[in-house]
């Protein structure tokens, strides 16, 4: 397993797998009980429209961890598993 340091992802560009630039990674949010990481906070791209991603109350994307595909240059979200509005509720960013 390669190791990652949270200080290396930040600003990080996400893409999809369909290559919609996402924005950039801004935060990460973690399950303060297991030290899961559940999502990555991002920085929404300017041209993109936000109306139908999980949001917080602050405009940023809250994209789950479990919709990662890859991490390099960039981070690569399968857009199958991305939270939007119409398919997912609940996740909560602190």
């Amino acid at each position: 397993m390669v190791k990652i340091l949270a200080s290396k992802l930040r600003d990080v560009e996400l893409i999809t797998d369909t290559g919609v630039r996402l924005g950039w990674v801004y935060d990460l949010s973690f399950d303060e009980e297991t030290g899961d990481l559940l999502v990555i906070v991002a920085e929404p791209d300017e041209d993109l429209d936000t109306s139908e991603f999980v949001t917080d109350h602050e405009g940023l994307l809250l994209i789950p961890v479990s919709a990662v595909r890859s991490i390099g240059e960039v981070i690569i979200i399968d857009s199958n598993k991305l939270a939007v509005k119409s398919k997912l509720r609940g996740i909560r960013h602190h």
